[in-house]
């Protein structure tokens, strides 16, 4: 019996199973879908996602910080600064998601906001979830 919990114990260890990760997952999801259509709505759809971070913030408050290139003109995305890049960061707090561009100087400038009506990110849809949001 010992040696059956040590195995599973050990096996959760070496998978480096991230818990936390899979309650985070709905707010990823959530925040690049938003910020998908922002540029889609800029006309910058050849940007890609290329990184995804999350970001310390104070407590009921998660921060998502994405970063979004330009692949050459093969397609592929590389490491390099001399690529065009975009980044963005999106703020959940309760039920209210910011998604805001990072300037090159550090500041933000929200460009949509969402406001939930109830706690609906990570649970099943339901005919009465409504979601407004304001374009800036």
């Amino acid at each position: 019996m010992k040696n059956k919990i040590l195995f599973i114990l050990s096996t959760l260890l070496f998978t480096g199973c991230d818990f936390s990760a899979q309650a985070s997952y709905p707010q990823q999801q959530v925040c690049k879908s938003l910020s998908e259509g922002y540029l889609r709505m800029q006309n910058q759809t050849t940007y890609e996602l290329w990184r995804m971070e999350k970001r310390d913030a104070p407590e009921q408050t998660r921060i998502i910080k994405m970063t979004y290139k330009k692949p050459n003109e093969n397609g592929v995305m590389l490491p390099s600064q001399y690529l065009p890049t975009m980044e963005l960061e999106c703020r959940l707090q309760q039920q209210h998601i910011v998604v805001s561009v990072i300037q090159a100087t550090g500041a933000l400038v929200p460009v949509l906001n969402v406001q939930l009506q109830n706690d609906a990110i990570g649970k099943p849809k339901s005919p009465d979830l409504i979601a407004q949001s304001k374009i800036q």
